[in-house]
């Protein structure tokens, strides 16, 4: 007996010092998904600390086998792209025995660093910040789709080198379609319903998470989407359902080459192909796929990015071109798991050269069954083609420039890696000022100060920000007085919150509120 019980010891001992922690995980997180799931990250919580992820480990268990997060639909092994996101097996399997181990949390003294993480993820001064017109969310019970324009006032014609959307607060949009046009071009509609896309000049989408625009600029290659002097820039912008009376509040940082710059390339768009037949309908219970084929343009393109586009109950997109001739055939996009919630723009390794011989084809697979967890029907319903989200759609375009002999030898990733208007995800820098900070007291009852420590940074010139367990932004009395802040706690629950005090861009210290 005293055998068998010396040995349960050891083993049992031998399972605690084997059992992972969240400081294990924490570096897998801040990795994978901590550049969305950050406050002001767009992502409905927080993966920053152990108190904002632990809530969630039913989620991440789902979204983790069923390979829906991190978000990323296209299929690797068909054809890569740049800025892949693709937890490896590794990783996957290190966050599910953390979570199938009991999610236990460590010592925090021991968690390793959270990342600095910029504002801005480009780099350098933009030549024009354009402020969106505001409004008001109208999305109540259903998803809203609004479209709004400004003048641009150029002056002359300019080529856009780069482009970054600023919300205010990106779990307020679903996505956004920036667009441009002469001036007049697109018709203002914020009722709501505004379906259709507007412009004549696509620049490129938005979503949270996702890479700012940017258009190559080396040696090798100049790309760029010219804009007429006397234009306006619009977006349509899709917002989720339940948002209704919330402020819409964007800004838009335009980047563009010095005038007169020579050899740059006009970077082009268009939709190929679309589905509108009358047969283009998925009877409720019923799994359908929809084929269609478009002759390649009459001069050879080179094709830099593609924007796959269906509704919710589609499951698979396949996109290719081909020599009816000759049976080459050049892959273009798979994606096996197709996701309304996240889709973007798909920018290829190197620029893929399309002759005029070639056919373009496009297969999409929409799965009307209750199987489907995507499926806005409970029990599913028929759903026909249409604009409106609960419609469904096959709509599959390009971003292209005419090609020049060796464009398909030009590597994009490697020029877009070493871009220096991008700034890393992740910031690297070491000359950032710090400060360190004190709760006091803390927990909470109503009144608490922070004590901050720092003799390089003007306090009362810094933003102070508060944020819930999810990852929102909540709203906070306070003051800065003699260096420090005071708060009080209003109307928040009684729980744990985030702050960060921001400086020039940069995080200078952060921590946590307990209110009683």
């Amino acid at each position: 007996m005293r055998i068998f019980f010396g040995f349960a010891l050891l083993f049992f001992s031998s399972f605690l010092s084997a059992q992972s922690t969240f400081n294990d995980i924490a570096p897998i997180l801040y990795k994978n998904c901590t550049n969305c799931h950050r406050p002001g990250g767009g992502a409905p919580f927080s993966m920053l600390s152990y108190a904002s992820t632990s809530p969630w480990t039913t989620s991440m268990v789902h979204v983790l086998q069923h390979s829906e997060m991190p978000p990323w639909a296209i299929d690797t092994s068909y054809l890569h792209f740049v800025n892949e996101r693709q937890i490896t097996k590794e990783d996957k399997d290190s966050l599910l025995t953390w979570i199938f181990d009991g999610a236990a949390q460590g010592d925090p003294a021991l968690q390793p660093p959270t990342p600095l993480y910029p504002l801005r993820q480009l780099g350098g001064t933009p030549d024009t910040v354009v402020q969106m017109l505001k409004f008001k969310s109208n999305a109540n019970n259903t998803d809203s789709y609004n479209t709004i324009a400004v003048p641009l006032n150029l002056g002359q014609n300019r080529f856009l080198r780069a482009v970054e959307l600023v919300p205010s607060d990106p779990q307020l949009i679903h996505h956004s379609l920036i667009v441009a046009a002469s001036s007049g071009g697109i018709n203002i509609d914020t009722s709501g319903n505004s379906y259709a896309v507007p412009g004549n000049i696509a620049i490129g989408t938005w979503a949270p998470g996702s890479m700012p625009i940017v258009y190559p600029n080396s040696p090798e290659i100049k790309m760029g989407i010219e804009l007429p002097a006397n234009g306006e820039i619009g977006m349509n912008i899709h917002t989720p359902k339940g948002t209704a009376g919330q402020l819409i509040d964007i800004q838009v940082r335009l980047y563009f080459y010095p005038v007169n710059e020579t050899g740059i390339r006009q970077v082009l768009d268009f939709v190929p192909l679309q589905y509108w037949d009358n047969d283009f309908f998925i009877p409720g219970g019923q799994i359908k796929s929809f084929s269609v084929e478009e002759p390649a343009p009459s001069q050879a393109i080179s094709i830099f990015s593609a924007f796959p586009h269906s509704h919710q109950v589609c499951t698979e997109i396949l996109n290719y071109a081909y020599d009816p001739l000759t049976n080459d055939t050049i892959p273009l996009m798979k994606i096996d798991r197709w996701d309304f919630e996240h889709q973007e723009y798909y920018y290829y390794k190197n620029l893929v050269k399309l002759s005029p011989s070639y056919i373009l084809h496009s297969d999409h697979t929409y799965d009307n069954t209750s199987l489907n967890h995507h499926n806005p029907h409970n029990p599913p319903q028929l759903i026909t083609a249409g604009f409106n989200t609960d419609d469904e759609m096959l709509y599959d375009g390009f971003q292209f420039i005419m090609y020049q002999q060796g464009d398909e030898n030009i590597n994009i990733d490697s020029i877009l890696s070493h871009d220096p208007l991008i700034v890393l995800g992740i910031s690297e820098e070491t000359n950032v000022p710090r400060a360190t900070s004190v709760v006091f007291p803390n927990p909470v009852q109503n009144v608490g100060t922070i004590l901050i420590n720092s003799n390089d940074i003007d306090i009362e010139k810094a933003s102070f920000h508060v944020y819930n367990q999810q990852g929102q932004r909540v709203d906070l009395n306070y003051r800065f007085q003699e260096g420090n802040i005071q708060f009080s706690k209003v109307n928040l629950a009684a729980g744990m919150y985030f702050f960060e005090v921001v400086d020039k861009g940069h995080r200078i210290t952060s921590g946590r509120i307990i209110f009683e």
